[in-house]
């Protein structure tokens, strides 16, 4: 039976880096019998597939596209949001492939922080302390730091066999994201495929801290204005740094640096816990574990810049610009 990889995520694990390489890459890995579609897909990824998965409306035609004989990868890291109700369906509907599921495991501090940014790239207004203590608070239930929970759900679906992961952490220390993940898909991997190393869109990258504080604090202002700011704030924002240097942004982003520090992450309790939790139940299905023993320094700040009141009119002057050219 061919097997139908889904690559599930989930958000901050190299994505965007994944898929753009299988994508430059169908030709090659159609040599080895294994289709990454052009069917479902937006940019780089199959999430037009995730939202028929959800609304568990897909078509007959559909159904049939996965009835060819070849093994399948398709890729989202918005799978990772849906629930068993979907996967079950899925499953029923497909029933001539093998499913398995490619999951990338990220320690929860670092990963959370990252997401926090990701939160604000796409609108969000929580600050960094109120975001992580949602959490923190509970991490035993939260999804986004106890990896446990998604593949345990994954497991009583397709089976714990089924599922290959990839330690996302050991890959970003030795630089071999990209190799590990063809080895949890049980692909070959070959000097002839195209490289990402020179695409800039080939990855997701972080922001630093001041500009993720000034595009929070825009979308906050925006926001009060009853205006959908989603990603629009941060794609105005990047395509006029120009214009709001102009506007006093290059002060506001050293007087936010001002007031931030250091801390560090990787040893905290959740991060213990999931790794025992992860050896526990899952090391078996990891395709590179390593204990994790580095720590890494985040750069966090207070809410206090925002009440100066040269921070007030440099925002007053910077979201005037960006609405105005929502």
């Amino acid at each position: 039976m061919n097997k139908l990889y889904i690559h599930v995520g989930p958000h901050k694990t190299g994505s965007t880096m994944i898929q753009k390489f299988l994508l430059d890459n169908r030709a090659e890995l159609f040599k080895q019998n294994v289709v990454y579609p052009k069917r479902f897909l937006s940019i780089f990824g199959h999430h037009s597939l995730r939202q028929l998965i959800f609304d568990q409306s897909l078509s007959q035609d559909d159904i049939a596209f996965f009835n060819e004989p070849h093994d399948f990868i398709v890729s989202s890291e918005d799978f990772i949001s849906l629930e068993r109700k979907h996967w079950e369906y899925f499953q029923s509907v497909i029933t001539n492939k093998q499913i398995v599921i490619l999951h990338s495991w990220r320690r929860a501090s670092l990963k959370l922080y990252s997401i926090w940014q990701e939160t604000i790239k796409h609108g969000g207004t929580e600050s960094f302390f109120s975001y992580y203590h949602d959490h923190l608070a509970r991490p035993g239930q939260s999804q986004m730091l106890s990896a446990d929970l998604k593949l345990n759900m994954f497991a009583h679906v397709f089976g714990k066999d089924n599922i290959n992961i990839v330690d996302f952490d050991a890959s970003a220390k030795n630089g071999d994201l990209l190799q590990q993940f063809f080895k949890a898909a049980q692909l070959s991997w070959n000097d002839e495929f195209v490289s990402v190393s020179h695409n800039k869109h080939a990855r997701n990258a972080s922001m630093g801290l001041a500009d993720i504080e000034v595009i929070r604090a825009i979308n906050c202002r925006l926001k009060a204005e009853s205006i959908d700011v989603s990603s629009n704030v941060r794609s105005v924002y990047l395509k006029n740094i120009d214009t709001l240097n102009t506007l006093g942004l290059g002060e506001l982003k050293a007087l936010i640096l001002s007031f931030s520090r250091a801390i560090t992450v990787g040893n905290y309790f959740i991060d213990n816990r999931g790794e025992a939790v992860m050896v526990d139940k899952y090391k078996s299905n990891i395709v590179n574990y390593e204990p994790h023993t580095t720590l890494s320094k985040l750069n966090i700040t207070s809410d206090e810049w925002s009440l100066t009141a040269s921070a007030q009119k440099a925002l007053n002057d910077i979201s005037a610009f960006i609405r105005d050219k929502l």
